[in-house]
């Protein structure tokens, strides 16, 4: 029989009595309760998410939000920080510098019953945690005591029939109601303003109203919503108006500390080693961390080994993988084929089934139609899809849509024409045109029917880099720079595509500029008046210079490869340029000589370049 707890204690503290048997045993009792206790501290967290998902499935995830969102947004989930200003309005979201403070608590205060404000928009680009945050904020708050709980209600504002359940919710003046997914009603797509009007009008008797939205959905930054057109009732504050205001609130990307809990979450103790190998992804690609949604996708990029610059690849990356763990059950190609025509359907389609969702009995109808053979339950339990409580399916997550509409329209599919894209795909291809131009300077696929309508408020980096500072270049070195570039050059018989252009004409300070947005220069939309020596030119864009013309002080004279850049590959009435130029500076002086008394033009008339004498004459088209 085992010794008691008083006289084995007594034993082991006794080093007569020590032998190898109780030496061991004592080691192994130690390690038993070691054990144990690191098994507790492993899967306390696992606990705590199953005890959180469980929560989440029994209060409303049944209704209205599936198992497999319930459980990928609570798993691991790090809530973050959030501010006033919007981080993406940088082109680095991860250096902008404002006064944060703790998402959680920044809702608790606009909770609170004695916050004057019953209106609160929270803003955050694709992948940032918007959804996950409603989920986990409510699962949080059905665990606080009972005197502290709020009732809340949640309703996703992508499905169909959104304004039938908030009509249905009861006891509506004690319930905060949150509205997730705004950018995903198609109502809001079609007109927002007249939209969110009619969902504050359905909301007016709750207690707290909190809308999640893309940020970007808003074309521009004084049309996301200030008023609500709910008038206060009773007394008023001095400096409050007739109509209750929004409060807004920006996501903010995770800071380090944030990341690191992250990945001990995701990596506490086994796989030895994988949580640094997650470091150093974390370090060499920012963008994750960025945006929430795809640093839970880490494991698999750790595992593919593929070098990553661009979100483009790390979407790619994540779909390779979910392909390669369907393959037992269904062919890739098949299963890709099938998920990227479906993701132009969705999105071509959601206005006529008020939703990016598709019901179930629809799928095989459609695999029929593109002569894609899947059964029934490989389209729907094996896919990219999630289902919902009507039998909806839809997208994991709706940037996965846009990223395979993306990939479809490349491959020219026509169905793709003619819609107007999202933000998130203007991002997509456009990483897609600076990686394949960094590759091998050239564009594989037809833009022409691209939407790259108001580019210009994504600040995007560049897409084409070229050279900014003059040199002299010999006629082979021209030669291999048209052939680099692939610009057209009538005169030397290279029918070249050129670059794509996403040109914007402004007017600042009373005359009219150019703004290329694939190459981040901006032009005079004009240029000279007249036609004049090389020396004179200089001179003419000191002048410019000097006088602050539209506002700036850094015009020049465009190297070779900037001015080719202009060159159309077919004449555009008489020119080889674009007509939102001025025709009449229609060959122009370049930066770059050929000699010490020589210099290279473009002529925009003849469709070429040319060396020309420094006291000859041409026009000056300045840039920046």
């Amino acid at each position: 029989m085992p010794p008691d707890s008083t006289s084995y204690l007594q034993m082991v503290l006794d080093p007569q009595q020590w032998t190898p048997i109780t030496i061991l045993t004592a080691i192994a009792a130690v390690a038993a309760v070691a054990s144990a206790v690191f098994a507790g501290i492993a899967l306390w967290p696992i606990r705590q998410q199953r005890q959180k998902q469980k929560l989440l499935e029994k209060s409303f995830g049944s209704d209205l939000y599936s198992p497999e969102v319930i459980a990928r947004s609570t798993k691991y989930y790090i809530p973050p920080n959030c501010s006033s200003v919007d981080p993406a309005q940088e082109a680095e979201m991860r250096q902008v510098v404002t006064t944060e403070e703790k998402l959680f608590e920044a809702v608790d205060k606009h909770l609170a019953k004695e916050n004057p404000h019953r209106h609160l928009l929270l803003l955050a680009d694709s992948g940032m945690g918007k959804s996950s945050f409603v989920l986990n904020y409510y699962a949080r708050n059905q665990r606080l005591p009972k005197r502290q709980r709020q009732r809340l209600a949640v309703v996703p504002l992508g499905i169909p029939d959104s304004d039938d359940y908030i009509a249905k919710i009861a006891d509506q003046p004690k319930t905060v109601i949150f509205l997730d997914a705004f950018d995903e009603d198609t109502r809001a797509i079609t007109d927002h303003r007249a939209r969110l009007l009619e969902l504050m009008h359905a909301c007016r008797h709750f207690k707290r109203v909190l809308i999640t939205c893309r940020t970007q959905f808003f074309p521009k930054d004084e049309e996301i919503p200030r008023e609500t057109g709910i008038a206060r009732v009773g007394p008023r504050d001095v400096g409050e108006g007739p109509f209750y205001e929004f409060w807004k609130l920006y996501l903010s990307p995770l800071i380090d500390d944030q990341v690191e809990e992250f990945l001990r979450k995701r990596y506490p103790y086994w796989p030895f080693g994988k949580r640094q190998q997650a470091r150093e992804l974390v370090k060499k690609i920012p963008l994750l961390s960025v945006r929430p949604m795809l640093l839970a996708y880490i494991p698999d990029l750790l595992k593919s080994g593929a070098k990553i610059d661009y979100a483009v690849q790390l979407y790619e990356v994540l779909v390779e993988k979910w392909l390669e763990r369907e393959s037992r059950w269904v062919k890739p190609k098949d299963l890709r084929a099938f998920s990227e025509r479906l993701a132009v359907d969705l999105y071509v389609n959601r206005e006529s089934r008020r939703a990016e969702r598709i019901p179930r009995a629809e799928l095989s109808g459609l695999a029929q139609a593109w002569n894609i053979k899947l059964d029934d339950w490989q389209l729907s339990g094996r896919s990219l899809l999630n289902r919902d409580a009507e039998g909806n399916y839809k997208f994991a997550h709706r940037s996965i849509m846009e990223y395979l509409f993306i990939k479809r329209f490349i491959d020219g599919d026509h169905a793709c024409y003619g819609s107007k894209w999202t933000d998130q795909m203007k991002r997509f291809i456009l990483e897609m045109l600076r990686y394949h131009w960094e590759k091998d300077r050239k564009v594989p696929f037809d833009l022409s029917s691209a939407d790259f309508s108001e580019i210009g408020r994504l600040q995007i980096k560049p897409i084409f880099s070229l050279r900014t500072k003059a040199k002299t270049l010999n006629d082979s070195e021209v030669n291999r720079l048209i052939h680099e570039f692939d610009f057209f050059d009538k005169n030397k018989n290279h029918d070249g595509k050129g670059i794509l252009h996403l040109f914007e004409t402004l007017e600042l300070k009373g005359t009219k500029i150019v703004i290329d947005h694939a190459t981040s220069l901006t032009w005079q939309q004009s240029g000279s008046e007249n036609s004049m020596t090389f020396a004179n030119a200089e001179k003419y864009i000191r002048d410019l210079n000097g006088k602050q013309f539209a506002g700036h002080s850094d015009w020049r004279l465009p190297t070779l490869e900037e001015a080719m850049s202009l060159m159309a590959p077919k004449q555009q009435g008489k020119l080889y340029i674009d007509p939102v130029f001025d025709s009449k500076q229609s060959w122009i002086w370049t930066a770059d000589k050929s000699s010490a008394g020589a210099a290279w033009y473009v002529s925009f008339i003849n469709g070429s370049c040319y060396r020309i004498d420094l006291y000859d004459i041409t026009f000056v088209r300045a840039v920046r």
